[in-house]
């Protein structure tokens, strides 16, 4: 129990240590001088049983610039994204559907327990723990016990810290579309720079493997041929974490027989069946949680008593709800919609909408250093030309499209083009950029490398140029008084503007 403890305080500690200030490791020189910059598309899809996994190339200079890495995962009905962690912080974004996800956080309590009176679903058949050799009491039947188990919808933002265990079910006939994003330059990644996933299960390929290859960055680790006993040779079937571990070695530490452990090492199984499978007849979890937990009115004290009982083992000899580290990590919130919102943060009828989910509404992201936006623009309408101070933009088009511009330090148009739905586009920190959209609605997601980003818009109400003195403005650009006054004051908007009618303000010309 005490290195239980140590292990969740050090893990505590970590993250609450990054939580104060965020350190990004830099990219090698000249990874952001642009003379062009490309909107990309995904190359690379790797089919499952129950949906597939498309990536974008990581070598590419703008993502290498971002330090960033992006895919896009589509989960089928009754599919499971299998668990698996990361050497980098993820942010998930759910384009599309609704179902069930977790994160296992090491060192946090098990606080989901299978009911054990007899009648309740999901009854478990998990065995009591028995030492070897001992015979197992039917009558006593262990119940299974978890970590929390959440619930996403369309809209959703979820944060995966380093290493923490992630997976994902889609329980609707709608299929699940997410986008995520990985940290590769955050301080937290002490691998190289290149995304990595730790399968826990099954036998599929690496996502982003092919993109290795292609750059010679595979670690120079030096493979360990397998054992050999006798005429047999054990082999390595499996790309799972357990699969390069000897057979003797795992059944030593699960204490089970060696079937159980061929399955969790990935042998023998379908090709077909790859990172996402699909369960049949349905995944059955215990989950209490079914509305969105921020919607909820706060519990009364006797509502909350009751949930520390249902909720596990805590006796008052231990009394772990209250040892200070599940209220900080294990409980931490995971996830806030960003989707289309009737509370957004900017809005105008005539425009278009703007909601950003940062560190102030998730305060896991000030561990992870990342941030979000979600946008909807209306035809005609304009993101007035903008930057931002402390952080690159990877925007993602999800549905339509928009005619957008980036211009660089030197004042070139680096980016004049049309942002087409499945479009990423990297907008390096400072440069500025500007959106007309092309269609009935372009929507689209924004990620930011910094948990608190700041935006400066160039013009508008309240923007750098409507904050100089008018002196200034008309000094600078060498213009009347009056020419000076307009450019400060014309546009009444302050992020989003209206369609516009250039032959009416050729008139007043």
């Amino acid at each position: 129990m005490a290195k239980l403890l140590a292990l969740s305080l050090c893990f505590c500690v970590l993250v609450l240590g990054a939580s104060s200030v965020t350190f990004r490791q830099g990219g090698e020189e000249n990874e952001c001088q642009f003379e062009r910059l490309n909107a990309q598309r995904p190359d690379n899809r790797i089919e499952s049983e129950g949906g597939y996994i498309e990536t974008w190339n990581p070598n590419n200079q703008e993502f290498q610039c971002a330090g960033v890495a992006l895919s896009r995962t589509v989960l089928r009905r009754n599919a499971l994204r299998r668990p698996f962690y990361s050497n980098a912080p993820l942010e998930i974004y759910v384009q599309q559907g609704s179902g069930y996800f977790g994160l296992i956080f090491p060192g946090c309590p098990s606080t989901y327990e299978e009911p054990a009176q007899e009648g309740r679903r999901y009854q478990s058949q998990k065995p009591s723990r028995r030492f070897q050799g001992q015979e197992q009491d039917p009558s006593q039947q262990q119940q299974d016990s978890h970590q929390k188990v959440h619930r996403f919808d369309e809209g959703d933002l979820i944060a995966v810290p380093t290493g923490v265990a992630f997976w994902m079910y889609n329980d609707q006939d709608t299929d699940v579309v997410t986008v995520t994003l990985s940290d590769t330059s955050s301080i937290h990644n002490q691998l190289d720079q290149f995304p990595r996933r730790f399968y826990l299960a099954g036998n599929q390929e690496q996502e982003f493997l092919r993109y290795q290859q292609q750059q010679g960055s595979r670690p120079h680790y030096r493979q360990i041929r397998p054992r050999v006993r006798g005429d047999e040779q054990e082999e390595n079937e499996g790309s799972n974490i357990f699969s390069g571990f000897a057979q003797e070695f795992l059944q030593h530490a699960f204490q089970v027989d060696r079937q159980t452990i061929q399955n969790l090492r990935g042998e023998n199984e379908r090709e077909e069946e790859g990172a996402i499978v699909t369960v049949k007849g349905g995944l059955r979890i215990l989950n209490p949680d079914e509305e969105d937990e921020s919607s909820r009115s706060p519990p009364s004290r006797r509502e909350e008593f009751d949930e520390r009982q249902q909720r596990g083992k805590y006796d008052e000899n231990r009394r772990r709800y209250k040892n200070g580290i599940e209220e900080t990590i294990c409980s931490a919130s995971v996830k806030k919609n960003l989707g289309r919102s009737s509370n957004p943060d900017i809005y105008n009828p005539q425009a278009g909408s703007l909601r950003s989910v940062n560190e102030l509404d998730l305060p896991i992201l000030g561990w992870l250093g990342l941030s979000a936006q979600h946008g909807t623009l209306y035809r005609n309408a304009m993101f007035v030309p903008h930057y931002t101070l402390n952080a690159h933009t990877i925007v993602v088009a999800l549905n339509g499209r928009a005619h957008v511009q980036v211009v660089d330090s030197d004042g070139n148009r680096v980016y004049d083009e049309e942002l087409q739905e499945g479009h990423v586009l990297v907008v390096p920190q400072n440069f500025a950029v500007a959106a007309k959209a092309q269609s009935d609605n372009y929507e689209y997601l924004a990620f930011k490398t910094d948990s608190r980003p700041s935006i400066a818009n160039l013009a508008g109400e309240n923007s750098i140029i409507d904050n100089l003195p008018e002196e200034v403005v008309a000094n600078s650009y060498r213009l009347p008084r009056e020419q000076a006054r307009q450019l400060k004051n014309n546009n009444p908007f302050k992020f989003f503007v209206p369609p516009f009618d250039h032959q009416s303000m050729r008139k007043v010309a």
